[in-house]
């Protein structure tokens, strides 16, 4: 599970797409529009992702992180159960026990903001609340961090490439490792099953 983070801005998309290109990985469908409306029911969305586990899968925003950061905004999408606080609390200890990479694309508020006053497609909505939002990342960045050991802060004017790269190599590696685990899971079972199987009164006595 890959997740990319950040304001408006902040070089979130062209990560995305830079990833998409190198690393042969297809975004996750977005569910919530470019106006911030959820696309279907925003707690069965969170639900149904983080019971996948992690997976080699690339999201260009999550829900369960993006829509606090955003919550001032008129079309909002912290919506319930999100404004439930024990069934956030149950999906922030889901998300933190699947350890997923989180990349935040934070590089500096001014060149953040430059870059809304001169790319805004919100109809002026997003700019006003611009500081409140890069200020939320931060703080969800920081809180994160007690808990996902598999982050790092994304700055395109000063890139870190290595660490990058090194991120998600491992992801890629963690992926095969666990398939190879459920799939010697099922050969296991099934070596049980036909071992019981030659061992029952039936096949002994024909």
């Amino acid at each position: 599970m890959i997740i990319v983070e950040g304001p408006d801005g902040a070089g979130k998309s062209t990560l995305v797409a830079q990833i998409e290109r190198d690393w042969g990985i297809t975004r996750e469908p977005r569910h919530v529009s470019s106006e911030a409306v959820a696309l279907s029911p925003m707690g069965e969305y969170i639900e149904t992702e983080l019971s996948k586990g992690f997976g080699f899968r690339l999201y260009d925003r999550f829900a369960l992180i993006s829509s606090p950061c955003y919550s001032m905004l008129e079309n909002r999408t912290m919506v319930w159960p999100l404004t439930e606080p024990d069934w956030l609390k149950a999906q922030y200890r889901k998300l933190t026990v699947i350890d997923p990479v989180i990349l935040w694309c934070l590089p500096p508020y001014e060149v953040v903001r430059q870059n809304v006053v001169r790319e805004d497609n919100s109809g002026g909505k997003i700019l006003p609340h611009l500081d409140v939002i890069y200020l939320n990342y931060i703080t969800a960045y920081a809180t994160m961090s007690n808990w996902v050991t598999s982050q790092m802060i994304w700055d395109y004017t000063a890139p870190n490439t290595l660490r990058l790269a090194n991120l998600l190599r491992w992801a890629k590696a963690r992926e095969e490792r666990e398939n190879d685990g459920r799939q010697a899971a099922v050969d296991a079972g099934d070596a049980e099953a036909t071992s019981t199987q030659d061992a029952s009164p039936e096949s002994s006595s024909s």
